[in-house]
């Protein structure tokens, strides 16, 4: 069972990865999606980081086209997009889906390599990739556990767990 605050979280996602708004999910709209987060943070698309983005973002469609039984080269609809996720989450397998794109979005994120990521780091990419700046804030204050306005690794992975 799904709750509503869940529910509306994957339908907002889908929309965000949803580059072209056709209504599906295609491998083209994650390496849309991965552009456009290089892009938002400066990166030419054939840097280490940015080709770091586009892998995950690869794999998340992958694990959801495998969890879909749709062909890794076809399109996903709403619906499958959030039965995915929520089978993901209810076998566990959601870490594995999601860890390289956060991973690599937390290195994106890190503009200057200091190995965290700064408040005003992570909201700029959040805004620039289709969060409003409250949903920026709220997502940097739910992952900042230790409320030290910086994130960590091991901050995502703990958030990623609950």
């Amino acid at each position: 069972m799904i709750t509503d605050a869940l529910r509306t979280e994957y339908e907002h996602r889908f929309s965000l990865y949803d580059t072209d708004g056709d209504g599906y999910l295609t491998a083209q709209d994650f390496t849309e999606r991965a552009r456009r987060m290089a892009d938002a943070a400066g990166e030419p698309p054939e840097s280490p980081k940015a080709q770091a983005v586009h892998a995950g973002m690869r794999n998340i469609f992958e694990q959801l086209a495998a969890l879909t039984n749709v062909d890794a080269e076809g399109r996903l609809d709403r619906e499958q997009f959030i039965a995915a996720f929520v089978r993901a989450g209810e076998s566990g397998d959601i870490g594995r889906m999601v860890w390289p794109s956060i991973a690599a979005t937390v290195a994106l994120a890190d503009t200057d390599d200091d190995g965290v990521v700064s408040r005003a780091e992570f909201t700029a990419l959040q805004r620039a990739t289709g969060f409003s700046d409250a949903q920026a804030e709220q997502a940097f204050a739910a992952l900042d556990r230790d409320g030290d306005g910086q994130l960590k690794v091991a901050e995502y992975q703990a958030a990623l767990h609950e």
